[in-house]
């Protein structure tokens, strides 16, 4: 059965992203079609040690994608040794760039290729990106090779680049607030990687408060903790961050730090993420989950308008600390509430004498020492069942608590 060009081309560019070379092997039909269909090859993985050393088989691949928006994900093994062919071809691309990943093994490497890719000539101007919508840069590890602190490769980089919106750093290469790059983008990440030990907490609060249109937050660490918390909750500095709308924390830690710093009038979604990798879980015995809650009732007062709030794997929940979470007064407007990984008893849970007008979700998951019993009496509390009793559960209980409390289990 014959079929069109434009069918074969279609299909073709709906096959994963490393499908290009099977693809050319097939048959010279199939190959030509290969080669005739640009967007085929706008997925540009940088990553072998060989394709630094000769870098032809990357100039073929990017004539093969004529002048199609690329997404190029770059990632440095830390045996290169000349990094500049490649860093040339890139500069000559730029223009192109949709989605920009750099991966690289330590933080001097980042200066190396912003000053390379992300300026002009002249390194005084900006190489413009007028395609990039997101741009990210990852650090794999701790290095005694320093970023260079006397140029901020940063301030300039790829700039003018009017789409851009997603940002994502390594706490170990912060832009600085003279960056123009923040005054453009309204989702801004901090991802640490497994050996990061820094905490840039001033750094990160001067970078966020740059960001004029932040709307989406997220700072997540592997294994930091908070000390900046863990007397006082008074805090130096308030930033107001208008049109933040949800945020995505680490706590304890030095996101927990960051968000009761900042007052967010609009802020409606909030995630705090308690989970820690096995080899840090016993620091929590160290940190004193008592100041967290008493931390976290900081939280409305600066944002009193969330109506999403999700506690992932927090491992104490006390009874004063779910009065005050289910608490009519403090969350007035919250609509959805997720728990996951909690110790919260039955007494904790069922304590709440006060609860929310608009709550009409909650989600427990994996919440071991919660019974059925508790359940039934936290919906009866909530909106009375007639008169029934809670020890007899019928149909219509169960169809009541299953439009409004969502119970789930996680396997190991």
């Amino acid at each position: 059965m014959y079929l069109p060009f434009q069918v074969w081309s279609h299909v073709f560019c709906q096959l994963p992203n490393n499908s290009q070379t099977q693809l050319m092997r097939i048959c010279q039909f199939w190959r030509d079609i290969a080669k005739a269909t640009p967007q085929l090859w706008t997925h540009l993985l940088i990553g072998h040690i060989h394709q630094f050393d000769d870098p032809t088989g990357l100039w073929q691949w990017l004539d093969k994608s004529g002048e199609c928006p690329l997404d190029v994900v770059l990632k440095i093994p830390l045996r290169v040794t000349d990094l500049q062919p490649t860093l040339v071809l890139l500069h000559s691309q730029v223009r192109r760039f949709r989605i920009l990943n750099i991966t690289v093994p330590t933080p001097d490497i980042v200066d190396t290729i912003l000053s390379s890719i992300a300026l002009s000539e002249g390194k005084s101007n900006g190489n413009t990106a007028p395609l990039l919508e997101e741009l990210c840069i990852t650090i794999n590890e701790m290095s005694n090779r320093c970023a260079d602190e006397d140029q901020d490769y940063f301030e300039h980089a790829f700039y003018p680049s009017p789409r851009l919106q997603r940002l994502t750093i390594s706490p170990l290469r912060m832009p600085a607030p003279s960056s123009k790059l923040l005054s453009i983008v309204s989702t801004f990440m901090i991802i640490s990687g497994p050996d990061d030990q820094v905490t840039p907490i001033e750094g990160a609060l001067n970078t966020i408060a740059a960001i004029p249109h932040l709307k989406y937050l997220k700072y997540s660490r592997y294994h930091s903790f908070s000390f900046q918390t863990s007397h006082s909750l008074d805090y130096p500095r308030v930033e107001v961050l208008p049109h933040l709308d949800e945020v995505d924390v680490t706590v304890p830690g030095c996101g927990l730090d960051i968000l009761q710093c900042l007052e967010a009038p609009t802020l409606r979604s909030v995630r705090l993420d308690g989970s820690r990798e096995d080899s840090h879980a016993e620091d929590w015995d160290n940190k004193g989950v008592t100041n967290v809650s008493a931390s976290l009732k900081c939280l409305p007062q600066r944002a009193p308008r969330i109506q999403r709030l999700n506690r992932h794997r927090i491992e104490e929940l006390q009874a004063d600390t779910c009065e005050w979470l289910f608490s009519q007064t403090d969350f007035a407007h919250l609509e959805e509430l997720r728990i996951e990984g909690s110790t919260m008893t039955d007494e904790a849970f069922t304590q709440p004498s006060s609860l929310g007008p608009y709550l009409h979700r909650l989600k427990l998951i994996d919440c071991e020492d919660i019974t059925g019993n508790a359940l039934i009496a936290y919906i009866e509390a909530r909106q009375p069942l007639g008169h029934a009793e809670t020890s007899r559960v019928e149909d219509k209980h169960l169809a009541e608590l299953s439009c409004f409390v969502t119970v789930e289990e996680v396997d190991d």
